[in-house]
Parts: C-alpha cells; structure tokens; sequence
C-alpha cells in the first residue's frame, strides 16, 4: 500500500542488492519514460552491513553502517522512484519490528538455519492477499506453508506485480491465498491515503517544516500556517544547533532514535545542498562533534554536524506544492463530512485540507479541546509543556584559542559559526538552560560561561583574561522556547481513534528537533500514505501519539 501507485517488496537476503538492481532494470525497460509505479523494497542486511559494500546507487549518498540488530535506514530516490529501506538483524527477529504489507517476498536464509520456516506465520501476518512468495525447495516445507495460508503456483504463471527479479533464483513460488478471511488487528488504526490529497500543517519550525517536505514529495498539496511572519521563529530560531550521536550503555530508545535521526539528517542535508536549497559551510557542516563526558574524557564523535535551523526549514519549505502562510493564528479546526477547516480567530477561513497535522503543539490542546481525540493521546497531550533555553554567543574573531571542532555534553558549544553570508562576522556559541521559566539574561550567561568552562577551559580562560570581553555587550544572545513532553519523546502519529486517519500531531521534540524531526516525518508521512514504516516496531512505539501508560514514565 503506499499514498502513491506502489509495489512493495520484501527481501530477507539482500546480498549486494542484485535482485533490487534487476528490478529497477525490468522497471526501466518496460517503461523507459520514467513513470512507473513506486517501488518500496524492504529489505533484511546481516548486523555491521555497510553502504560502501553496497548497490552502485548509494554510492552517491553519504555511508552508512546499519548496527546493532534492528537499526533501520531509508534512503529516498526521487528519480528512480524508489523508497528503499534496510533492517539489520536476522530475519524472523526483524519480521517482528516491520510495519510492511509486500506484494512479493524473497524468502532466503542461511544454509545453517536451524528453522528454515521459522518466522512463516509472522510472514503471512504481514503479506496482503495475493502476495507472491519466493523461495528454494530447501525452504518449501509444504505443510508449515500451507497451514499459513500459502498454497504453491506454477513457476512460470504471470503475477499481477510485474516482472520478477532474477526469477532463476527462486525454485519455488507461493501465493498468500488463505481459505480465511484476513483481518489486520494489530497496530492497525486507518485505512491508508491511497491518493495524495490536501494537507494542512500548522506550525513552521523543524517539525512542520520537515514534514511539509515529506508529504510534497509524495504529491501532497501542502499548506503550512503559521502565526509569525516568518518560518523558524520560536524554538527553530536558535541560530545554530548540533546533531550528534547520544550514546547509552543499553542503547534506550533515545540513543536509538537519535541514531536514526542522526543518519537521516545528515542525508537530507546532502540532498537539500545537491539541489542548490542548502550551503555546506554556511547553512552545515559536517565538522565531527567532540562530546565531554561527566568524567571529564572525551570522546570524537566523526559523524557529528552542525546545522542553522533556519536555513533548513526554508530549504525544506521550498518545494512547489507547499505553500507557507505566515500571519495566520489558527483558531478553531473543524470538519465537514471528510474536510477539515481552519479558521482564524475573526473566522476567516484559512485553509481546508483532508489531513490537518500540528505541529506547533504547544498552541494545539486550545484547538482539540471542542475535538473527541483518542484518550491516550489526549492524556499525552494534557502533559506537554515548555522548557526555556538561552544560547551565548561572542566574537570568533578575536585572539583567543578556539577548539577546532564543535564541543557536546553538559551543554553545547559551536567555536566558530560564519554569518548568513561569507562577509558577515564569525561567531562561537554555548548553550542552553532547559529550564521551567525564563532566566535572566545575566543569570543565563554566567551558566554559559560555566558551560563553556565545562567544554573547553582554555577557550573560557582566555574569555575572561580579555578586559574588552567583561564590557557590557560583548556578550549577544538568543533566547526562547522548546517543547517538551512528559517523557522527553516526541509525539508522533494519530490523534483521533482507529480507524480515522486525518488529524495527526508531530511535536514535542524538546532540544533535539534537528536530530528527531526529519525521520519522525518519515515516518508520519509513511504512515498516513500506507508504506513500509522507517522505523523498527519497538522503537517506533516510544514515539507513538498514542503509546500506553507503560510507555509514559512521568519524568520532568
């Protein structure tokens, strides 16, 4: 399924990708024009896989190495029309964690399986009526098939998907055809977007932004509203941010999403500068992130960034079917039969949309309180909050010893940020509070400089040797707002109960926005049109807008 024409493909060996390569091959063939059908393909690659050892296709993009068990990566490609997803792990345990129904699968496994049916049942539970099985006569125990739902078809009899890929492969060919009704209970909530329709977000920092992109590239008609003049404004103003790697000893689901978040920003920065939207070295850079940890080592982190939120959000926002509202204060959402409406406060009319998303959550229970929304996400909800956050900033210019690369723990510093433009003064930041109410500014810069004695003591001992650094005003700043949920994890997905698909939240991204936000709209996005999800099951539940109490452990 997929809010676009698709053909979706599971494939639990993926090897160097040959069978991918053939598929795309058979698709340019039989349509040189370009125009086929989306092809999402799933795919399951052994722990420590690496891009660089991969299909000729994500040469272009930057590596990446799927561990442990159960990271995922998608890597969008525009221009062969094709969504491509990898999991690492063994298959039966990555079975477990996807959100897919394929219209064909490649079944392999190792030689050395000791089940070489094991995870069949899993299998039928996510293969939509019809789907194609391919698989060897080693593996076609007929009777574990069989009672799945599975009944054998001739090797050479069409299927309504298409070509096959390497179909020499395959020995054997089965068809998910059970003499059952099949019903979909778990997780399922909506019948999917089949056809890209209008959407409306409201809110246009990172989270709107990004999810903005996301359903434009989908074919979405995007309107994107927001009460200031301007995208960025609020917590997406901070003039600059670090997206690194947020390590724990048991790899919770904070280190994991910020992993994927992580690999998935560092893509889209790639993409967005590759089609003249973003700058390397002005709007980001790939510069590796120093993280001091409480005991006072550090550690390199190569695969650290730093990003302007602003920059990107315009990046993300510049696609011709999306369109930015800026001025416009949501007051009221309604619906008609299928249509939502949004009014302004003296009831003008603002936009009308099949799906409406928030994403300003912090102004959204006013708007869903004359609104049934599902309990779950109702209670979710009720508990998100603001923190506040105050950045530092101060000449690079001057004589003082800078670190040679962005610095991560007790805080953040950026030792040398350019200007807009390369003729504009170079500045260091050091940041932030994560506090319940606004500092003062005195008071927020004396707990910066503390911050910046923390990360780098020569920078700070030199700061304060400097007699023109202690003036008044040496110091500028940037002060607002985040929001934060009841367990420091974002909010992602439905707001209303099963099965109604047309009003979702993506917020609540607290100060790691720039690392959650672009793969959190991957994922909303994906769920809203039907596709294969991004992101494994288990780590996709820490996030869901309707998560159960056990989820929710009441932290500040």
């Amino acid at each position: 399924m997929s809010g676009t024409a698709a053909r979706t493909v599971l494939d639990t060996a993926f090897g160097d990708g040959a069978r991918l390569r053939a598929l795309i091959e058979a698709r340019r063939v039989s349509n040189p024009s370009g125009a086929n059908a989306w092809l999402h393909y799933v795919a399951v690659v052994p722990t420590g896989w690496d891009s660089r050892s991969g299909p000729l296709i994500l040469r272009d993009n930057p590596p990446v190495r799927l561990a442990p068990a159960g990271d995922f990566h998608r890597w969008n490609m525009e221009n062969a029309r094709l969504r491509l997803t990898l999991c690492a792990g063994e298959s039966a345990e990555v079975l477990e964690q996807l959100h897919i129904q394929p219209d064909e699968v490649w079944w392999f496994h190792p030689i050395s399986s000791p089940s070489p049916n094991l995870g069949t049942k899993t299998l039928a539970g996510l293969c939509q009526r019809g789907a194609i099985v391919h698989t060897t006569a080693n593996w076609a125990a007929l009777g574990d098939w069989q009672a799945a739902g599975f009944v054998v078809i001739d090797r050479d009899e069409p299927t309504p998907y298409g070509p096959s890929a390497a179909p020499s492969v395959s020995e054997v060919q089965l068809a998910f055809i059970p003499p059952w009704a099949v019903r979909r209970t778990r997780h399922v909530r909506r019948t999917a977007w089949v056809t890209p329709a209008r959407c409306a977000i409201v809110g246009a920092g990172v989270s709107g932004a990004a999810l903005a992109d996301a359903m434009a590239r989908r074919g979405w008609t995007v309107t994107v509203l927001d009460t200031h003049p301007q995208p960025a404004q609020g917590g997406s103003g901070v003039p600059a941010a670090l997206v690194a790697p947020l390590p724990s000893a048991d790899d919770n689901a904070t280190s994991r999403l910020s992993r994927h978040g992580l690999r998935y920003m560092l893509q889209t920065l790639h993409a967005l500068s590759a089609r003249g939207r973003l700058r390397r070295g002005l709007d980001w850079e790939a510069s590796g992130v120093t993280r001091v940890l409480d005991s006072g080592a550090q550690v390199w982190q190569s695969d650290g960034l730093w990003l302007r939120p602003d920059a990107l959000v315009r990046a993300w926002l510049t696609h011709p079917h999306i369109q930015f509202r800026g001025g416009s204060r949501v007051a009221r959402i309604s619906r008609q039969e299928a249509v939502w409406q949004l009014d302004g406060a003296d009831g003008t009319l603002l936009a009308r949309a099949e799906v409406v998303v928030l994403a300003g959550a912090l102004g959204s229970k006013q708007l869903l309180s004359p609104l049934e929304i599902d309990p779950r996400a109702a209670n979710a909800l009720s508990a998100l909050h603001a923190a506040y956050g105050t950045v530092s900033m101060g000449s690079a210019n001057s004589s003082i010893a800078l670190p040679t690369a962005p610095v991560n723990g007790a805080g953040s510093l950026i030792p040398s940020l350019s200007g807009a433009t390369e003729a504009q003064a170079r500045r260091w930041l050091v940041g932030a509070d994560f506090s319940a109410q606004p500092i003062p500014i005195d008071q927020a810069h004396a707990a910066n400089l503390l911050r910046m004695r923390a990360l780098a003591p020569d920078m700070h001992a030199a700061w304060l040797a400097e007699a023109a650094h202690k003036l008044p005003g040496a110091l500028a700043h940037w002060q607002g707002q985040r929001c934060v949920s009841h367990d420091r994890m974002p909010l992602v997905g439905p707001l209303l109960a099963a099965p109604d698909a047309s009003l979702w939240i993506s917020a609540g991204m607290g100060a790691r926005g720039m690392a959650w936000a672009g793969v959190c709209a991957e994922l909303l996005a994906s769920q809203i049109s039907g596709e294969p999800w991004p992101l494994a099951r288990n780590l996709s539940r820490h996030i869901d807008s309707q998560r159960r109490l056990p989820y929710i452990r009441n932290s500040a």
